[in-house]
């Protein structure tokens, strides 16, 4: 071991021993004995735990005795600190992994921290910037607005007046993640190796998946892209805010952005002082969820009421003209946890709403099934079984508050029970949008979810066929059939140089040659269709785009072009979908 590690490496070892002791403490001695570290425990300690001796515990006689397993995970996780409660929260979000019990009962653990000592925050942000900080700002409260288990928050003003949220990482928060990343990895991997009942829920996979999640949430300039990112989705809609980032201002470990004061959405009465309809704010909530989770595929992964407020109107009065300024605002906060989808799997999620929709409850079920990350020996045919079984009883009981989110979420944590292993980020747009859908019932308990999310759908669905969009598919895919065809004289030779060297085996059938032949021929046929549409559409959309419009017989040849490739697309499509003559 290189002698610069050997610090690192003792304050490993002392963390450990502290990890495990507290473990031996809450309850779990069965489990320390069978991952065979009682040796790391004190003697006190181990006398203690014998005895369960400490306050408010009571004398217990083996691993199922005392409180359930669920609440003394909770309450080691409270006594071990910032990383640990981080992990708990997450876990929280993961019941499709460590069960419905275990993440109610981590939810309920809360970054109960101290605020930083005074003047610490300014000394970091001296650092982090490398001026003074009366340079930076004419005004930094001292006392924060808000204090996390890794950062706490201050309001403050810029020279030029303008207020602004200052996000401070705590002193070596690195440090101190990083060492117990590398504790709870070993352990998992413990036990997995001595305990084959947690192999279920994966304990090593779950470590991993929060270093990753957690190493980028340390990243505030991350953060800032991530707000930046999904500014530009909301950038034509004036009743969505999402705070500026002040770029020159934003390193690793300091975050500063425009200050956006408001009425958390869960505050019913606030909002009722304010004029502001309750009803509103639902239905405006739930679309900016839908707009993340169906059009963008890339979501704020915990959308709770802190991290929501509205904006109340600048000008409260009667008969008020409307405008951006009279009327009231959505704000988002903190996005470090955010939430991606990729393309294939947007479309399957799209699909499914879909569905629920037009109550096609297989269909939901094929869709979902689609999603999966792995379905290896799972029980298909159970999980639809389930699918159905949750999906009639909402849809088929109106007198009953359940909608789509509902659905999915329940739908995601049967696929685990039967085998079926979703992304991490899917189960996070599920617990979010279930969050959401919460959120709205809350500020109208008649609001109907169905309806409101019919029309947002159905947008998504329009939009994925828009000109735009379907311009942006051709320019990219065009290039991807280009690069095909120029390999494939390449690719080609060295199968027929593999023939020749007998590296093929070949048993020839007649039938089966006629029928590979027109197989050929029909691919040849749907590459230069799309290839033709493909160059159709991107001269059509240079047309358009020109100053001086391009007409024949008075017909604009742009938008002509346009339909004709449309129209091919779709050929295409409905040629691909029927496959190959059986």
């Amino acid at each position: 071991m290189p002698l610069a590690n050997l610090p690192d490496a003792i304050g490993d070892i002392r963390r450990f021993r502290t990890v495990v002791t507290v473990l031996m403490e809450e309850g779990m001695a069965h489990f320390v004995d069978r991952m065979r570290l009682r040796y790391l425990v004190p003697l006190r300690s181990r006398a203690l735990a014998a005895l369960r001796l400490r306050p408010g515990a009571r004398r217990t006689d083996g691993p199922e005795a005392g409180p359930p397993l669920e609440v003394r995970l909770r309450r080691s996780f409270e006594r071990l600190g910032p990383t640990f409660v981080k992990l708990g929260q997450i876990m929280s979000m993961r019941p499709d992994v460590v069960g419905v019990d275990v993440a109610a009962e981590f939810a309920k653990l809360q970054d109960a921290v101290r605020p930083l000592m005074p003047g610490t925050a300014e000394k970091i942000v001296e650092r982090e910037l490398g001026q003074p900080i009366e340079n930076i700002f004419s005004d930094f409260t001292e006392k924060p607005a808000a204090a996390a288990s890794l950062a706490q928050v201050h309001r403050a003003r810029l020279k030029d007046g303008t207020v602004v949220a200052v996000k401070v990482k705590r002193p070596a928060a690195d440090r101190l993640v990083a060492t117990d990343v590398r504790i709870m990895a070993f352990v998992a991997r413990l036990l997995e190796e001595h305990i084959p009942e947690s192999r279920r829920f994966r304990p090593v996979r779950l470590v991993a998946e929060f270093a990753a999640w957690t190493m980028r949430e340390l990243d505030f300039s991350l953060e800032g892209a991530n707000m930046d990112r999904i500014r530009e989705s909301f950038r034509k809609d004036s009743e969505v805010v999402i705070p500026g980032v002040h770029w020159k201002l934003v390193t690793p470990s300091v975050l500063v952005t425009d200050y956006v004061g408001g009425i958390k959405v869960d505050d019913l009465t606030g909002l009722k002082k304010a004029h502001i309809d309750s009803a509103w704010v639902a239905a405006k909530g739930l679309g900016v969820g839908l707009r993340m989770f169906l059009r963008d595929g890339f979501f704020h992964a915990d959308p709770h009421p802190g991290n929501i407020v509205c904006v109340p109107p600048k000008a409260v009065r009667k008969n008020a003209e409307p405008g951006p300024e009279n009327a009231p605002r959505i704000a988002l906060y903190d996005f470090g946890m955010v939430g991606t989808l990729s393309e294939r799997s947007r479309y399957e999620v799209l699909s499914c709403f879909s569905c629920f929709l037009n109550k096609d409850i297989d269909g939901f079920a094929r869709h979902m099934v689609d999603l999966a990350q792995s379905k290896d020996a799972a029980d298909i045919e159970g999980f639809g079984d389930d699918v159905r079984s949750t999906l009639t009883g909402i849809l088929y009981k109106p007198l009953e508050k359940k909608g789509a989110a509902f659905a999915f979420y329940h739908v995601l944590l049967a696929g685990s029970r039967r085998g079926i292993l979703f992304p991490a980020d899917l189960i996070l747009l599920g617990k979010a949008f279930l969050t959401v859908e919460a959120m709205v019932l809350k500020l109208d308990p008649d609001f109907d979810l169905t309806a409101a999310i019919k029309p947002q759908v159905t947008a998504a669905l329009l939009d994925e066929f828009s000109p735009d969009k379907m311009r942006q598919t051709a320019e990219t895919s065009v290039f991807d059939a280009l690069q095909f065809l120029k390999r494939l004289p390449e690719e080609t030779r060295s199968l027929l140089e593999r023939f020749e060297k007998g590296e093929v085996g070949v048993r020839i059938d007649l039938q089966e040659l006629y029928d590979l032949k027109e197989e050929f021929d029909r691919q040849n046929d749907l590459r230069v269709l799309a290839l033709l549409s493909a160059a159709l559409a991107i001269g059509s959309a240079v047309i358009m785009r020109a100053e001086q419009k391009l007409a024949v017989l008075g017909l604009p040849v742009g938008e002509i072009g346009f339909m004709v490739s449309s129209a091919m697309m779709v050929w295409l499509f409905l040629l691909i979908r029927k496959g190959p003559k059986k």
